[in-house]
């Protein structure tokens, strides 16, 4: 992280905020002229086409500085209507000409930090609130103001934003939140002031657009994964259609899960799911894979290939995916907040093959899914690893992708195949 970054951002993030996406714009990107009227009219047609919350606050503020505006830092929050996430954040820097987005977690507009924060009565009540800030001041009613005093910004205001958004607590706000600091000694004069809040009126027709696409874009990759969704989206994949990938298969499941629906409540059955897959997906995703779908307690994931060159490097981003996900099973199993599940155990097997995956159903019921041998035969592997009391197993085709030090486990019958097939495990030690 460079100086100029690690000035501007906090050494810890509040409780329930995660890091999203950055963005910088390049400097021969950025407008050298803008008027505020001018600004204005883009915000009423251009703005439209753009295609992320993220890069629509960045076009702004740079808008802004190039129409003379002591923009320093700007920052806006909105509500989403998401299973994860309560909403989300966009903060951007003159300095170092970087914009990034925080998702937050549905408690945080409830949080203390929230509370003591300025936009409470921006959101709630739609007022403005401005703070000319004190060099060296190092407490503040408002927290912020103490960090952005140590950064050397000399004026602050949050402003309401006439957006109408409901969370997926089915709360709706009428207003969303903007703000801007500078570091101009003077601060902000009162004609920047009521420009500002020019464009916080003007910026709520862009921004509902680019959160919608936005909503549907993350809601569809929560359920359908991050590869897929936007080809849904743009019309590639339509009902009926899909596509053939060879790749690495990989599947886990959880051992005894059956009992351990008999024996806990339904709601710690569901905390035990969401902690299991927290850590069996970042697993996937850590090594570049997509989770095709789960399955109970089980979950389905490929990392495609498309020629030898990457095959093996497929396959061994799959393997460690498949170690990673055991050792969080581990990891959950000594956790003393699960202790009631206690043994928790994991099993995976991993092949090498064709999937085909894509739209089927009804007109108006669609699944996306997918099928194929390999899914068959790799499914087939996870019970075989499970009747000789092994955690990970491989096939044959996956095990030529691996370079050696595996160990073979001899031919197996397999219900559903139609021959017995050859079985490897990773070599102990």
């Amino acid at each position: 992280m460079s100086d100029a970054r690690s000035q501007n951002r906090p050494a810890t993030r509040p409780r329930g905020v995660h890091e999203g996406r950055s963005y910088v714009r390049p400097p021969s990107a950025r407008p050298r002229a803008a008027t505020l009227p001018g600004i204005a009219a883009w915000l009423r047609a251009e703005a439209l086409d753009i295609g992320s919350p993220i890069k629509l606050v960045d076009a702004l503020c740079w808008r802004l500085v190039a129409a003379g505006l002591p923009v320093d830092r700007a920052g806006i929050t909105v509500a989403l209507l998401h299973p994860q996430f309560s909403g989300y954040g966009i903060r951007w820097w003159r300095e170092p000409g970087e914009a990034e987005e925080l998702l937050l977690e549905h408690d945080v507009p409830g949080s203390e930090a929230f509370r003591r924060s300025p936009y409470p009565p921006v959101i709630e009540r739609g007022e403005i609130v401005r703070v000319r800030i004190e060099p060296g001041a190092a407490e503040h009613r408002y927290p912020v103001i103490a960090d952005l005093a140590a950064q050397g910004y000399t004026d602050y205001v949050a402003l309401p934003v006439r957006l109408r958004a409901r969370s997926a607590s089915g709360r709706e706000r009428r207003f969303q939140a903007c703000n801007f600091a500078t570091r101009r000694p003077a601060g902000f004069s009162e004609a920047d002031i009521g420009a500002l809040a020019r464009v916080a009126e003007d910026m709520a027709a862009p921004l509902a657009v680019v959160t919608e696409r936005r909503m549907a874009r993350d809601i569809l990759a929560a359920y359908l994964g991050r590869g897929v969704a936007p080809r849904v989206l743009s019309g590639e994949i339509t009902r009926g259609s899909g596509e053939a990938v060879s790749a690495a298969i990989l599947t886990t499941d959880m051992r005894g899960f059956t009992a351990l629906v008999d024996r806990l409540p339904g709601p710690r059955v569901i905390e035990l799911l969401n902690a299991w897959f927290a850590g069996q997906v970042a697993a996937v995703h850590g090594q570049g894979g997509e989770v095709l779908k789960f399955m109970g307690d089980g979950m389905l994931a490929i990392f495609p290939f498309r020629d030898g060159a990457s095959a093996a490097g497929a396959a061994a981003r799959a393997l460690a995916a498949a170690r990673a996900a055991l050792d969080w099973a581990r990891a959950l199993d000594a956790d003393p907040a699960f202790a009631d599940a206690r043994p928790l155990r994991a099993v995976a097997a991993l092949h090498a093959g064709e999937v085909f995956h894509g739209n089927i159903g009804a007109p108006d019921r669609l699944d996306f899914t997918a099928i194929g041998p390999g899914l068959n035969l790799v499914s087939r592997l996870e019970a075989l690893a499970k009747s000789l009391g092994r955690e990970l197993v491989l096939s044959a085709d996956f095990a030529a992708l691996c370079g050696g030090g595996l160990e073979y486990l001899g031919h197996h019958a397999l219900r559903g195949v139609a021959a017995p097939v050859e079985a490897f495990a990773c070599a102990p030690g």
